[in-house]
């Protein structure tokens, strides 16, 4: 009698002390993200990484100034962006603080995806439980969290990072809250978590396009229940019907401004840039099939080549603001040969991307595996637990058929290790679990340790991470109109526009430029032009004047030593141009017009 009372009284002491350590463990967690979120975000806090940032804040300044017709964009979804403008709207940054701001912001949205993580993978936890229950042992709760976080570490701050300014890190936060409705939906089919559902798919595919067919992919799979009953269809056509009828405004202003039905033109143009080989920038035709540009930027010079490209309330780059303006008139084919050579390279990079930033995770989970005995087990279970994992499958061979970057991929691939890690059953020995419990601490140990060497690596200085210390773009965007541009100036650029920050900074407009490179093609007309001579950069300066531009900047590209060395300038640049201290950049000012 003894002994069965104090057998629960046992168990009960040592599950609250397992609750003590998880909860030390999550706290402990989340200090420590915030903290490399917050350290990462100030030490870049004067850097945008990749051209899309400049389109993004363009389109929130708009936005911000109730310009609302910018949410037809049909390249750029319009949720990131919005949610900039009320931080724009609100506070009314300076050129000096505008991309602080916008850096503070991503740590608001970092913390709302941890907070998101945390609801999906607590609901991850109890399928996995229930799922462990009826063939073995669970994973013990502090390791399947340390496990998650890990995981979470490297999915969110290495593949995304903080840093970055555009809308991947806003998509794996719907990423997590869409992979938690679609469980709990699993586990208790009401009504109103199939409304929540079709709410949070809707906004998902506000902050990026590619979630509309995907949403179709989570109300299936939080949906397919068998027997399939009437009920099941009334709450899956009830999630449906929220969802389109909350995407229903976008589509419907996307398709009367194109003419024709479209959620957003995004998978339309990569697919014709990297299946069928069109020039994402400065389209004038070509290939054959491949369609005839409606109203191309304009070429002016051979040699070195020269575009213009003057559009209204098209923002700081009109080439980069909606590139379906400019490249209107492709026809996308398809050509089975290149697809197929495209998809198996995009696999083997989806792959690479996976092991570069996650090789332990990677390692642990074939223990994990391994532990589970029976050699079927594992994928018996994974088999019946499709519906954690799918929906991020789906998203990865979608990207891999056209075009995918690390950044794409960060909040898919913590559905699809949820979905790995919840097919673990383990023996009931103590040792597999002392074993797992040892395997999920140094997990979390090494990617700690990894991402805490990436935040002194940009609080150091090494790299490229000085440059996020240093207000480089507002010097430029500073001098330039404390010298006679000003806001709305018209100028032109020797380098890649859509890399012209201070352009935005200060309110102006690129309308022409030579650009640092042609994609596909092996000519940099940048380097071009510091090489042809006086006498045709003079003849080359006289067309760019030509097209109303106030200014020449040149050398303001800084974000890496290939784009240095293709839109940076000679060491000696006679005069008339005139150097901006402290930055390497050039200007060169035309006569002012009568």
């Amino acid at each position: 009698m003894t002994t069965e009372l104090e057998t629960p009284s046992a168990d009960t002491h040592r599950n609250w002390i397992e609750n003590a350590d998880v909860r030390k463990l999550q706290i402990g967690c989340w200090i420590g993200f915030i903290a490399i979120a917050l350290v990462r975000a100030w030490f870049t806090r004067y850097e945008l990484m990749g051209g899309d940032s400049i389109s993004y804040l363009d389109i929130a300044r708009a936005f911000a100034a109730g310009h609302l017709g910018a949410v037809t964009n049909p390249y750029w979804s319009p949720g990131y962006p919005a949610l900039i403008s009320l931080f724009f709207w609100a506070f009314h940054p300076n050129a000096y603080w505008e991309f602080p701001l916008v850096h503070l912001v991503h740590v608001l949205i970092f913390i709302g995806t941890l907070a998101s993580f945390q609801l999906f993978w607590s609901e991850t936890l109890q399928w996995h439980r229930k799922f462990a229950r009826v063939r073995g042992a669970a994973i013990p709760e502090s390791a399947f969290w340390a496990l998650g976080y890990a995981a979470f570490g490297i999915a969110i701050l290495s593949v995304i990072k903080v840093s970055l300014v555009g809308a991947d890190l806003l998509l794996s936060a719907f990423c997590c809250l869409a992979g938690w409705c679609t469980l709990c939906l699993r586990r208790d089919m009401s009504l109103s978590l199939c409304v929540l559902l079709g709410a949070v798919l809707a906004l998902a595919y506000y902050a990026k396009a590619p979630f509309f067919p995907i949403g179709i992919v989570f109300i299936i799979c939080a949906c397919s229940w068998r027997p399939v009953s009437r009920r099941t269809i009334l709450l899956a056509g009830t999630a449906f019907i929220t969802f389109l009828l909350g995407c229903a405004p976008l589509i419907t202003a996307l398709s009367l401004a194109k003419g024709r039905l479209t959620f957003g033109d995004t998978a339309r143009f990569n697919w014709a840039v990297f299946i069928d080989g069109v020039q994402y920038l400065h389209w004038q035709g070509g290939p054959p099939g491949s369609g005839t540009p409606v109203h191309p930027t304009h070429k002016l010079n051979d040699f070195p080549e020269i575009y213009e490209f003057a559009a209204d309330n098209m923002g700081t780059y009109p080439e980069w603001f909606d590139p379906t303006y400019w490249d209107e008139g492709i026809t996308p084919h398809l050509n089975l040969k290149r697809q197929m050579i495209v998809l198996v390279l995009n696999l083997a990079l989806e792959f690479q991307f996976i092991l570069e930033s996650g090789a332990e995770l990677v390692c642990i989970l074939i223990v994990l595996v391994l532990i589970c005995g029976h050699r079927n087990q594992w994928a018996e279970g994974l088999w019946q637990l499709w519906f954690i994992w799918v929906p991020g499958a789906t998203a990865m061979a979608m990207f891999a058929l056209v075009h995918v970057e690390a950044r794409f991929v960060g909040g898919w691939l913590l559905l699809l290790f949820a979905g790995a890690v919840c097919a673990c059953s383990l023996p009931t020995d103590i040792g597999s679990r002392l074993t797992v419990s040892c395997a999920g601490a140094a997990a979390l140990i090494t990617v700690g340790a990894a991402l805490i060497l990436q935040a002194t690596t940009e609080a150091t200085g090494a790299n490229h991470a000085a440059a996020g210390r240093s207000p480089r773009d507002v010097s430029l965007a500073v001098f330039l109109l404390g010298n006679g541009l000003h806001p709305g100036d018209p100028i032109a650029f020797i380098g890649d526009g859509s890399e012209a920050y201070w352009a935005h900074l200060a309110r102006l407009h690129l309308i022409a430029e030579i650009p640092a490179s042609i994609p596909r093609l092996p000519v940099h007309p940048a380097m071009d032009f510091w090489e042809s001579g006086p006498e045709l950069q003079q003849e080359a300066l006289a067309i760019l004047e030509r097209t109303g531009a106030r200014a020449v900047i040149a050398g303001a590209m800084q974000h890496s030593v290939e784009s240095s060395l293709r839109g940076g300038v000679p060491l000696v640049v006679p005069p008339p141009w005139k150097k901006i201290d402290g930055t390497g950049a050039y200007v060169y000012f035309f006569p002012a017009r009568p």
